[in-house]
C-alpha cells in the first residue's frame, strides 16, 4: 500500500515512513495497513552521504505518526535543490499492522511492536564525530534513519549509520529517487510496503519498504 507526501515550496509536508529494518527474509507475502513511529525530527541533504542536512521539522518531544495515513508533520522552506538523503530522528520502537495473515506469526489487522536497533547495533547522528551510540534492547533508543540514493540494495542492515564515505553503499536504506525542489513544483514521497510483511520467521516482522520521490505534474 503506497503513501505519499507533497513537499510544497514554503510548506514541506513531511510524512516519512520506516519499517522493521532488521528483517531480511525473502518470504514476505503481504503489506502493512499502518506503520507507526515516534518522530523527533526530519532532515534533508543534497549529498548521498547525508552531510550538512537542512532541518525541516524538529521537536524535543516525539510525535507518534502513522505514515500510511499521510500525516502533516511540521513545515519548512528548504532551498531549491535535489535532495539525495532524508534523515529521520526517531525512536527505535516501531508499530505496524499486517494487511492480511502471513506465515505462522502475522495476523492481519493486529498491531505488532518491535525494537529495530538492539544490543550490538549502533546509531549515528548526522556529521557526528567519534564512536556511534550503542543501542539497547532494554528500552527505546533515539536513532537516526538514513534514506540515501547511495545505498545499494534493499536490505536494512546499518540503517542507522550515516554513509559518510562515498563508498559507504551498505549504510542507510535505499532511496530510489531524490527529492527535487524547484520553485513552486511539488513532489510526492512514495513508500510502498507491498510484500514486505513477513510472518515466516520467529515473529511477525517487516522488511524495508520501497522509498522514493516522484515529481507531480
Amino acid at each position: 500500500m503506497p503513501m505519499f507526501l507533497t513537499p510544497v515550496r514554503g510548506a514541506l509536508r513531511a510524512a516519512l515512513a520506516c519499517s522493521m529494518l532488521l528483517c531480511t527474509s525473502a518470504m514476505a507475502l503481504t503489506g502493512a495497513s499502518s506503520l507507526k513511529l515516534q518522530v523527533y525530527a526530519v532532515m534533508l541533504s543534497t549529498s548521498a552521504q547525508c552531510s550538512n542536512p537542512v532541518t525541516v521539522f524538529s521537536s524535543s518531544t516525539p510525535t507518534e505518526v502513522d505514515f500510511l495515513a499521510t500525516p502533516t508533520l511540521g513545515s519548512g522552506n528548504p532551498p531549491d535543490a535535489s535532495y539525495n538523503c532524508v534523515i529521520i530522528k526517531m525512536s527505535d520502537t516501531l508499530k505496524f499492522k499486517p494487511s492480511s495473515n502471513d506465515g505462522a506469526f502475522c495476523t492481519g489487522g493486529v498491531e505488532y511492536s518491535t525494537d529495530v536497533c538492539q544490543t550490538g547495533e549502533f546509531s549515528q547522528a548526522p556529521d557526528a564525530v567519534g564512536t556511534p551510540t550503542a543501542c539497547t534492547s532494554a528500552h527505546a533508543d533515539v536513532v537516526y534513519l538514513y534514506l540515501s540514493t547511495g545505498r545499494v540494495g534493499s536490505g536494512g542492515g546499518n540503517a542507522f549509520l550515516q554513509p559518510l564515505a562515498p563508498n559507504s553503499s551498505s549504510y542507510g536504506v535505499n532511496l530510489a529517487a531524490p527529492l527535487v525542489i524547484a520553485g513552486t513544483a511539488s513532489s510526492k514521497f512514495v513508500v510502498n510496503s507491498t510484500g514486505k510483511v513477513d510472518g515466516s520467521a520467529v515473529a511477525c516482522g517487516m522488511n524495508p519498504p520501497v522509498f522514493g520521490f516522484q515529481k507531480l505534474p
